[in-house]
């Protein structure tokens, strides 16, 4: 018995040091950004290998969010209380042509294939109350004090 158990944790430390290794080889990277709506307001990312959770999807988006306001202008606003979303897109796949799927294209690219598939990571966007939203596929979330607060439950994402 003591055998089974010892092999047993010796494929789950095995396991788990694999998919450490696997997450850490795979880093979220930055593909491209795009400007959509009036105003650009808007704002379209797209990144290759995601963060699997939505607590690392959060947390990306915080480690990240004053260089993509330095360098690409996102979000996107003309005055501080002016509306802005932020749409955060899977770059899985690549740019491809418009084709029969309902892809997302982008008119700033004048080339057949400037599209991709709707895969959602998560959206960013102010309330009317001044608040900034963060859904992600587990729910609606406001930060408050550094702390994420979930508002609502399960949410799809396109």
């Amino acid at each position: 018995m003591k055998k089974y158990l010892l092999i047993a944790m010796l494929i789950a430390v095995t396991a788990a040091a694999g998919w450490s290794w696997y997450l850490n080889s795979h880093p979220t990277t930055l593909v491209a950004t795009h400007k959509m709506g009036k105003d650009g307001f808007i704002s379209i990312i797209l990144i290759k290998n995601p963060p699997l959770t939505d607590k690392g999807k959060l947390d990306w988006w915080m480690r990240n969010a004053a260089m993509f306001k330095e360098k690409y202008n996102i979000p996107a606003q003309a005055e501080p209380n002016e509306d802005f979303v932020v749409e955060i897109f899977d770059f899985f796949e690549g740019y491809k042509k418009l084709g029969r799927h309902d892809r997302l294209c982008f008119d700033d690219m004048k080339t057949t294939k400037n599209c991709v598939e709707k895969k959602g990571v998560m959206t960013i966007r102010n309330s009317v109350e001044g608040e900034v939203w963060y859904r992600v596929e587990s729910g609606l979330f406001i930060e408050k004090n550094g702390e994420f607060i979930k508002i609502k439950e399960n949410i799809k994402i396109k």
